[in-house]
């Protein structure tokens, strides 16, 4: 990814790559539905109610090999988290305040934000979109056909 100075730019690969997550975690979505059915309700959820079904169909398998890809569930749900701050936020440049991010949200305070933030964050998006999908994509395929190593018993 080349980098550089612009944080419009920076802020597009940002939204562009989250859009890349979104879908992978559709697809993990539509694999899953060969275990829970999925209705069309549920396709149309936010993507933060996606995850949440994902791994509470994931769990509903009790098999530790599943525990990386909730994991990077996980990851990704933080990962979105961060985007929607500063999407839904307003950046200032140009003038006296300069890099500065607004919150969306009330009662949160303005805080600097750089490229260079913005770039990290697209780039980390760009991994988690190719991760999602792939993570135990064997363990989760032998989970839906009901052939998983079970959880290791607690201690």
């Amino acid at each position: 990814m080349q980098r550089d100075a612009d944080i419009i730019r920076a802020l597009g690969l940002v939204a562009l790559y989250a859009a890349y997550v979104e879908e992978s975690i559709d697809v993990v979505m539509e694999r899953l539905s060969a275990k829970k059915e999925v209705t069309d309700r549920e396709r149309k959820w936010p993507t933060s109610q996606k995850i949440a079904w994902c791994k509470s169909v994931l769990k509903s398998f009790e098999s530790n090999e599943l525990d990386d890809l909730i994991a990077v569930l996980d990851d990704a749900a933080n990962l979105l988290e961060r985007r929607n701050e500063v999407i839904h936020g307003r950046i200032y440049g140009n003038n006296d305040r300069s890099d500065t991010l607004k919150s969306g949200r009330k009662g949160l305070p303005d805080k600097q934000v750089t490229a260079g933030e913005l770039y990290d964050l697209a780039q980390e998006l760009l991994e988690s979109q190719a991760a999602v999908p792939n993570v135990d994509y064997d363990a989760t395929l032998r989970a839906i056909a009901g052939n998983t190593m079970p959880s290791k018993p607690s201690p």
